[in-house]
């Protein structure tokens, strides 16, 4: 699965209305490329808008993307953006996301004081976020380079707000120099300067921080955007080009590189009768990670052991729920309620649910059904994108996040607490083993966090689920709990050392 690129979002909108009337007072086109061919477009928008009698800009950045996902033709977008004064005060700022077949979110917030309220769909209040009155809104940051006498060896700093993880976030700004560049269309290479802006990390779970990408960019002698590159988890390095509108919506042969494939992790060794492990041990390896070890979650099931540099090994053991007795703490209300993503108390979802479990009272029994029924029932599709639970039991169509969040949703409307692990699986295509990013369930059984896995359907998880984090999905409207998966994505290898069977 893709889920670093579930994060981007489509058909912007905002607080404050726009029409076609507004005054456009800065707008430009890029083409998107990755690898051998086109991948989209970014199209940035500013307008000057009238609202309540105060002249305001609002500035959307819009990103499409189509690309190919296991032999198949994916689309994919993000527009998000700011509001603020001609003077730069950021007002506000909106996201649309697109979550399933179908399915939208919008996230729009309003600046007050030290805070950003945020709101969800037009209508329902959100926790809101830290602010600072030195944000820099989109349109401030079009002409960020502007005027400036920039040189080799030069830095600065400035805010931005990350919409995808409702956060302020400190970027450094370090000049590199002139470089040679070859612009496609040209025959000549250009002097262009280089600039690099790197994200501070961030905390996504308590004692570890994360590299957000860093973003590369050329500018010419009036320091205008030239070209400019990211390099996106699992996906490689999107490289835009400024050019005209024509240019950025003309068809063309759209890029060989395959999301599926390349985010694969090839073994040497293939695992006999995989899903049916007792234990197995494995040799991993993150490149260019000083704490590779902390990497993977660690809990009764999977342990880290023998950690050199950034290499280690981890050992997994299946636990069957029927078999002793867990001494943990039972888990808190979270696991039990409704949230945005797992959606329990949707009539829809109880309904499934109770043709599920039936007259069933054994919490162990009602999560083994329940993955049968999601099992059983769903059809496996690549083109929905996180889609919430609620969705999924009307459309009963997916990947695996969409028959976990399912299963999770369902265990909680019978009274058991979930949540939902995401990491890697065992896979095999043609003979070939891999591992591939998956996203399965864990429900609170008699005292321990037990696995379940409604994609695969067997009534337990064996030692070929390789776990990254898991989380509850309570109070969450982003992607948030998915990034611990960008420590990973493109960087690890992993070698069997030994499997059992059952």
């Amino acid at each position: 699965m893709t889920r670093w690129l579930a994060s981007l979002v489509v058909l912007g909108s905002c607080t404050a209305s726009v029409d076609a009337g507004d005054k456009v007072v800065a707008e430009s086109w890029d083409l998107v490329q990755l690898g051998d061919g086109k991948a989209g477009y970014v199209h940035t928008i500013a307008k000057e808008i009238d609202s309540d009698g105060k002249k305001l800009i609002h500035t959307t950045v819009e990103l499409r993307l189509t690309l190919r996902r296991n032999d198949s033709l994916i689309e994919m977008g993000m527009d998000t953006g700011t509001i603020e004064t001609p003077e730069g005060t950021v007002t506000g700022t909106f996201m649309k996301q697109y979550l399933g077949k179908k399915q939208q979110t919008r996230i729009d917030g309003a600046v007050s004081g030290k805070q950003l309220k945020l709101t969800l769909n037009g209508n329902t209040p959100l926790n809101p976020a830290p602010w600072r009155a030195d944000v820099l809104g989109q349109f401030k940051q079009l002409n960020l380079f502007k005027g400036r006498d920039l040189k080799a060896g030069d830095s600065f700093t400035f805010q931005t707000f990350e919409p995808t993880v409702n956060l302020v976030i400190r970027m450094e700004v370090q000049v590199k120099g002139m470089r040679e560049v070859l612009i496609p269309g040209t025959k000549q290479k250009q002097k262009l300067l280089l600039v690099e802006t790197i994200p501070e990390k961030i905390e996504h779970k308590p004692g570890e921080k994360l590299q957000l990408p860093i973003v590369q960019a050329w500018l010419d002698d009036a320091r205008e955007l030239v070209k400019s590159e990211v390099e996106v988890p699992g996906l490689g390095p999107l490289v835009m080009y400024r050019t005209s509108k024509a240019r950025a919506l003309a068809p063309a042969p759209i890029a060989s590189f395959d999301l599926g494939y390349h985010q694969r992790i090839r073994l040497k060794n293939r695992i006999l009768d995989a899903h049916g492990t007792s234990a197995a041990r494995y040799r991993i390896a993150i490149r260019n990670d000083d704490s590779a070890a902390t990497a993977f979650s660690r809990d009764d099931r999977q342990q880290v052991k023998n950690v050199q540099g950034n290499t280690f090994e981890l050992h997994v053991k299946n636990l069957p729920a029927g078999v002793g007795v867990g001494s943990g703490d039972a888990p808190s209300a979270e696991f039990l309620q409704s949230s945005y993503f797992i959606t329990s108390a949707d009539p829809k979802v109880k309904e499934l649910a109770r043709k599920a479990v039936g007259d069933e009272a054994d919490a162990w029994k009602k999560a083994r059904q329940i993955e049968r029924w999601v099992h059983d029932h769903m059809r496996y599709t690549n083109y929905e994108a996180m889609a919430t639970a609620d969705h999924v039991a009307r459309t009963l169509e997916g990947d695996c996040t969409e028959y976990a969040m399912l299963t999770a949703a369902m265990c909680r409307a019978e009274g058991v607490p979930s949540r939902t692990a995401i990491g890697l699986v065992y896979a095999e295509e043609k003979g070939v083993p891999f591992f591939a990013f998956h996203m399965w369930t864990e429900v609170w059984i008699r005292g321990r966090w037990i696995a379940i896995d409604a994609t695969i359907g067997k009534g337990y998880v064996g030692a070929a689920h390789l776990k990254i984090t898991d989380h509850s999905w309570h109070d969450e409207r982003t992607m948030t709990p998915i990034l611990p998966v960008v420590r990973v994505v493109g960087r690890v290898s992993i070698d069997v050392l030994s499997a059992e069977n059952r």
